[in-house]
């Protein structure tokens, strides 16, 4: 009985360590067919399994964002001697650049008014969930670029902004995933 007790506790130790040992890896489902539409879908599934992320810290917050992207820190804080209430993240390609703005606690981006060859083509403001919600999109007259928005503010004026600068919507959509990453990503901080 002593024997079947020992070799029993041996092999639950065993298993115990063999599986917490192993590492977890996400997979994405590959439909099986063979059509372009499908061959798309499994190429942007393999591009987002590869993306790498790194971690950047602001003045009071931090993000993660592609790896591969390079940055470039717009306003300085207002709040704090070191750091930037706000930052562009650029694609290797050029062809997307993401955009946070997130100071201590409130604060007007003026790194991304309206220039001269700019339109705003959409504005909403909505409420979710006690938030105040503004959207917008800005255009260039000579149609190159689009830049699009989304405000969240508390009652008390707390506020942060995401963006998205594309040059076409094949572009908005390549990157969308990653993008969607980097607005969860966010961690704010306070005093």
């Amino acid at each position: 009985m002593w024997k079947i007790t020992k070799c029993c506790f041996f092999a639950a130790v065993l298993f115990t360590f063999a599986s917490c040992d192993k590492k977890v890896s996400k997979k994405t489902e590959v439909p099986n067919r063979t059509d372009s539409a499908s061959k798309q879908e499994v190429n942007n599934a393999a591009l987002v399994e590869q993306v790498e992320y790194e971690k950047y810290t602001g003045a009071w917050f931090t993000v993660e964002f592609p790896g591969n992207f390079s940055v470039t820190p717009s306003l300085q804080s207002t709040t704090r001697t070191e750091g930037y209430d706000s930052v562009v993240f650029t694609s290797p390609d050029g062809k997307v650049q993401f955009y946070i703005f997130s100071p201590q606690w409130s604060g007007i981006a003026t790194d991304i008014a309206l220039q001269a060859g700019e339109e705003e083509t959409e504005h909403t403001t909505d409420t979710e969930n006690g938030l105040t919600v503004e959207r917008w999109t800005i255009k260039a007259d000579n149609g190159q670029y689009s830049r699009s928005y989304e405000s969240t503010s508390e009652t008390g004026g707390i506020n942060k902004i995401f963006g998205i600068l594309y040059l076409s919507s094949e572009d908005l959509e390549r990157y969308r995933a990653e993008y969607l990453h980097f607005k969860n990503s966010l961690q704010q901080y306070a005093d």
